[in-house]
């Protein structure tokens, strides 16, 4: 028994450390890309728009960083439906190819820059957003806080059929999400991890009795 519990948890760590070699690789690659946007981000910002792109000042951007990136992963409503508690949250996972970076000043976040893989390459498909930016950069530094884990380990989760936004992070081998914001009826509150189970055993009612229709 002793031996297949060893056994066990080294493989649990082989996991965690593939996923965390495979994140690096990630970050490595788009690097580039990356620095390309932020150049291109660069030229968008006016005098008359930087407000709307979240900086204070049309100089800003210009000495603007990356912070470190965020994969994107969406829940469809369709899987959803069909998700039974007690099964593998993680199945639930679909990941967009879309990596969000955070536009820091000074190492404040300002904005993002969003790349998309598009076939073979990746290129930037959306600069600004920093309400949402923000919110998720904040909630991720306060869950880090709590856990312990590094900016990287950290994922984002959408269920865009409910508009619902979470952080995901792996503990112990089983998905955690943290809700970005309060949901007094599903008795979620901002910033507090949960079980990705419970959530989405919560929210599995109101998927089943959606239309299918936007929100």
């Amino acid at each position: 028994m002793r031996i297949l519990i060893s056994l066990f948890i080294a493989l649990l760590l082989m996991a965690a450390q593939a996923s965390a070699q495979e994140t690096k690789a990630l970050i490595k690659e788009l690097q580039p890309v990356a620095q390309r946007s932020l150049g291109t981000f660069s030229q968008l910002v006016t005098k008359e728009n930087y407000r709307q792109m979240g900086f204070e000042s049309p100089e800003e951007v210009r000495s603007a960083t990356l912070g470190i990136p965020i994969q994107d992963f969406m829940v469809r409503l369709d899987r959803l439906k069909k998700y039974e508690p007690g099964s593998r949250p993680d199945e639930l996972l679909t990941a967009t190819s879309q990596v969000i970076y955070p536009v820091l000043v000074k190492g404040q976040v300002r904005s993002s820059i969003t790349l998309s893989k598009t076939k073979e390459s990746w290129r930037a498909v959306s600069f600004g957003g920093f309400n949402f930016v923000k919110l998720a950069s904040s909630t991720l530094m306060e869950s880090s806080k709590v856990t312990g884990l590094d900016y990287s380990s950290y994922f984002l989760v959408r269920v865009p059929s409910l508009n619902l936004f979470f952080l995901g992070f792996r503990s112990n081998n089983e998905l955690m999400l943290v809700p970005l914001m309060d949901n007094t009826g599903l008795e979620f509150k901002a910033g507090v991890s949960m079980k990705a189970e419970r959530v989405f055993s919560a929210i599995l009612p109101d998927a089943k009795a959606h239309n299918g229709l936007p929100r």
